[in-house]
């Protein structure tokens, strides 16, 4: 869900960034202002998702070390393939 919400975020900065030139020279420098401001917003909601993505990722990493180690061979003994 928070790579979606990144790849999201990141289209809506890259979109305000690309449209406030345009739009502001044609409705005025305080629309490109707004623009900017909300490139910088979905900008940082972008690295809130990632921030958050990976604490979740490193959460669940732990229980899957856990559970290979359930399954290795208790002589310590490494089977190979």
């Amino acid at each position: 869900m928070y790579l979606k919400l990144r790849i999201f975020f990141t289209i809506l900065s890259a979109v305000c960034v690309a449209a406030a030139l345009p739009v502001g020279a044609v409705l005025g420098f305080v629309w490109a202002g707004i623009l900017a401001l909300s490139a910088f917003l979905f900008y940082g909601l972008m690295l809130l998702c990632k921030q958050n993505q990976e604490s979740s990722e490193k959460s669940i990493q732990p229980l899957e070390t856990e559970q290979s180690d359930k399954t290795k061979p208790l002589d310590g003994k490494q089977e190979n393939d």
